[in-house]
Parts: C-alpha cells; sequence; structure tokens
C-alpha cells in the first residue's frame, strides 16, 4: 500500500515573488510594512507593541508569526546605525532580534538594512504634508520608517522597479498652443514637465 503523501503546511509556503516585511525595531513600539518584490506596492500594517524590556524573544516569537500568516519571502530589520556608521545600542538589539528570529525559523531569510536615512525621509515626507512633530501620531512615523526600510530594501534589489513607477505617474506634457510654433511648444512643455518632476515652477524664468 503506498504512503500518504505529506503536505507541506500552509504557513511554510512560500510564494515565487518577494515579499518583504519591513521592520523598524523600537523599545516601546515596531513599526511595520509590507511591500510587493513584483509591483513595488509597500503598505503599513499596524504597529506592534513591544512586548517589555528584556522580552525580545517574544517580539521575535511575534514577528515570526507574523512573517507565517502574511506569507513573507524576506525580513527587513532596519539597523540604527550612528551618522558616522558606528554600531549603536539600537543597532545591537536589532542584531540580537534577527538572531532570536533566526532561532525559532532556520529557514526564515533575515536581512538588515542601513535605516540611517530612511527614518529622517519618513519624517520629511510627513513634514511635507504640513504636520509638525508634536501633531504626528507616534506610531505612524514608526510605519512610515517601516515603509522606507521596505521600499529602500527592494529599490537596491531592483533599481527599475521605482524608476519605472515614477515614469508611469509622471504628468503628460502641455498640448501645444493652438496656432503657435509646434516645435518650441513642445520644447516649453517639455520643460515645464521636468520642472514638475523635480519639484520646481511652471512658469518659465520664475525664481522660487
Amino acid at each position: 500500500m503506498p504512503e500518504p503523501e505529506i503536505n507541506e503546511p500552509e504557513a511554510q509556503a512560500r510564494p515565487p515573488v518577494d515579499v518583504v516585511l519591513g521592520v523598524d525595531y523600537g523599545q516601546a513600539r515596531v513599526g511595520l510594512a509590507l511591500g510587493l518584490g513584483d509591483s513595488g506596492l509597500v503598505l503599513g500594517l499596524p504597529v506592534l507593541r513591544h512586548p517589555g524590556k528584556g522580552k525580545d524573544k517574544e517580539l521575535a516569537r511575534q514577528l515570526v508569526e507574523l512573517v507565517r500568516e502574511r506569507r513573507a519571502t524576506v525580513v527587513v530589520l532596519g539597523l540604527p546605525l550612528h551618522r558616522n556608521g558606528a554600531v549603536s545600542a539600537g543597532s545591537r538589539a536589532v542584531e540580537a532580534l534577527k538572531a532570536l528570529m533566526a532561532e525559532l525559523d532556520p529557514g526564515l531569510r533575515i536581512e538588515l538594512e542601513d535605516e540611517r536615512l530612511t527614518s529622517a525621509s519618513a519624517e520629511a515626507d510627513l513634514r511635507d504634508k504640513g504636520l509638525r512633530w508634536w501633531q504626528i501620531p507616534k506610531g505612524t512615523i514608526d510605519t512610515a520608517a517601516a515603509i522606507e526600510i521596505a521600499r529602500t530594501w527592494m529599490g537596491r534589489k531592483n533599481p527599475a522597479l521605482f524608476l519605472r513607477q515614477e515614469e508611469e505617474t509622471a504628468p503628460e506634457p502641455d498640448p501645444p498652443a493652438a496656432g503657435g510654433d509646434s516645435r518650441a511648444a513642445r520644447r516649453r512643455a517639455a520643460r515645464r514637465g521636468s520642472k514638475r518632476r523635480m519639484g520646481g515652477d511652471d512658469d518659465e524664468g520664475e525664481e522660487g
């Protein structure tokens, strides 16, 4: 009698496309984001409360469970180095968290991403929306930082991913004015479109 087939547990099945879990580690809150490697889409997830001082093993267990729930193929932990690149207390904690997660799931792919610029970028994006630091919910910055961590890692692995997104969302140049010099009008329209993409003014010759 043939032996029955043993199906791999669904929680351990890995989809063919990279599904990235970005993690912004904090002693009080842990920001989370999920990115799709084929499209570049990155979505923020609910912030995870740190279980408490000295309980990083419990945090590691919760993250490994989340990886299985979301069917992530890679975990990207933000590494909070000092501005000069030196190791910090936070980066040592992240290294320890990585080791704890690897113990719980030896087959789990875990990578570290320098987050010195990602947190600053996340805060700048929020400031661009007209918010000051005291107006921003604490968890919002954690989530935004996790999104930047995932995007930065994905962009390094596939630089064309976000360039393609920018090209697809770039505004179309204005049509040439009726009755005018079409070639000159096209050049002016192209310059205006370029300025919009670079964040410049639409009017030529006007200083910011």
